[in-house]
């Protein structure tokens, strides 16, 4: 991008400039691309694995018949001996549930196919489904982390047992809200 009068001349105390710039951008576009071709398969969350691979690498024990994570919970710190569901997801699902129909949520975290029980993935293990029955035809969040204790229902649970796992990312978030809450309090009680 040179600039140019309305004649097409090319500013000569510019040109020296941009071929240096744009050789520094090329030098260091090429030493990106040369250290993220060595790397491994690369992920797709800045923040946590998303693989099963990538969760056993972390030092977590991941399911065999849908690679979730097994993730202690606080409460499972505490109290060791209480049996802990895999983490399919550590967020909601939102799902549309009918009036009256009788849905069987997955308290083991082992179904394919979440957050409904497929009778597979709670065979052999100390969980047993839940039963849903909607009063309403509507949207419910249910847990992904496994963890709520107002099973099946979204509680937040999820999003704790994400700042666990991801204590950096949740300690700036935190500290990011905190900051813009506290100029937006001092703004508005300002005389």
């Amino acid at each position: 991008s040179r600039r140019y009068l309305s004649t097409g001349f090319v500013f000569p105390a510019l040109q020296g400039r941009e071929a240096t710039m744009s050789l520094m951008r090329a030098v260091t576009k090429g030493r990106v691309q040369l250290v993220a071709s060595r790397l491994p398969a690369t992920r797709s969350s800045a923040f946590m694995p998303s693989t099963p691979e990538e969760w056993e690498a972390a030092g977590y024990e991941t399911s065999k018949k849908n690679g979730a994570p097994k993730i202690y919970s606080m409460w499972n710190r505490w109290f060791p001996y209480e049996p802990v569901p895999f983490s399919p997801k550590l967020g909601p699902y939102i799902e549309y549930v009918e009036k009256d129909h009788v849905y069987y949520w997955c308290s083991c975290g082992e179904s394919v196919s979440q957050p409904w029980c497929d009778n597979v993935g709670c065979e052999g293990t100390k969980f047993k489904p839940v039963v849903v029955i909607p009063e309403h035809s509507r949207k419910q969040w249910f847990c992904g982390s496994k963890h709520s204790p107002t099973r099946p229902e979204f509680n937040g649970t999820c999003w704790s047992v994400w700042m666990d796992v991801n204590t950096i990312p949740a300690a700036g978030l935190l500290f990011g809200i905190s900051f813009v809450t506290g100029i937006l309090c001092t703004w508005i009680a300002h005389p």
